[in-house]
């Protein structure tokens, strides 16, 4: 069957709209809605990409990985963070969805220079007790390389905290599972900024990570 890509920009473009209205309901969002969500076109070296903030959120335009050809509105923001979401997609070519925002807790780690490590329970999910969400070395605005270097580090992270910026998260699934990630990820920095207030965040025990997926009966 050949491409429809005015059925994947409906399909896109419906999911975008969850994504969003999730966020907000999370408060995962910026005062001022910034960030982007892209999606793989499947089979493809082209990606379809939106923005969640100002007049054009949830406008879409796809956009070929080289960046020479695009179709929709494609703004010189959108073109210029899409860069950074096709080097994710080169490095991690089982990615199909990736998620950008402002989020405050996570974007206050990249502030403060810290990645994100293995406290809160959120994280167990998706990490081993001993990993963390990488915190990427500073670039200029949206530049790949110190994301590449921290995916190349960081083989298995779903996730890279860009320095002084702000988060991005990925997915094998799609849009709305980037988006929950995102969301988990968001929580569980904030409770790790509480649990800072208190003391020192404590680590998990060896194999907490595998006995938390095996169940309560793991022994």
């Amino acid at each position: 069957m050949s491409f429809d890509p005015v059925r994947f920009i409906q399909v896109f473009e419906h999911d975008f709209a969850q994504a969003k209205q999730l966020l907000i309901k999370h408060q995962v969002l910026s005062a001022n809605e910034a960030g982007n969500i892209s999606l793989r076109i499947p089979g493809e070296q082209r990606l379809v990409i939106a923005s969640l903030s100002g007049a054009d959120s949830g406008v879409s335009a796809i956009v070929d990985f080289d960046l020479q050809h695009s179709q929709g509105s494609l703004t010189d923001n959108l073109k210029e963070v899409a860069v950074l979401h096709v080097a994710i997609y080169r490095e991690r070519p089982q990615v199909n969805a990736v998620i950008h925002t402002h989020s405050p807790y996570l974007t206050a780690f990249a502030i403060a220079g810290r990645p994100l490590r293995a406290h809160a329970s959120q994280l167990l999910g998706v990490l081993d007790e001993d990993q963390e969400i990488p915190l990427t070395a500073w670039g200029p605005r949206y530049a790949p390389q110190p994301v590449v270097d921290a995916l190349r580090e960081h083989p298995r992270a779903p996730a890279a905290l860009l320095a002084n910026h702000g988060p991005f998260a990925w997915s094998e699934r799609d849009v709305l599972a980037a988006t929950r990630l995102l969301i988990n990820l968001e929580e569980a920095a904030y409770l790790t900024f509480l649990a800072a207030q208190l003391g020192t965040p404590q680590p998990f025990p060896q194999g907490a990570a595998q006995r938390s997926r095996l169940g309560w009966s793991a022994t």
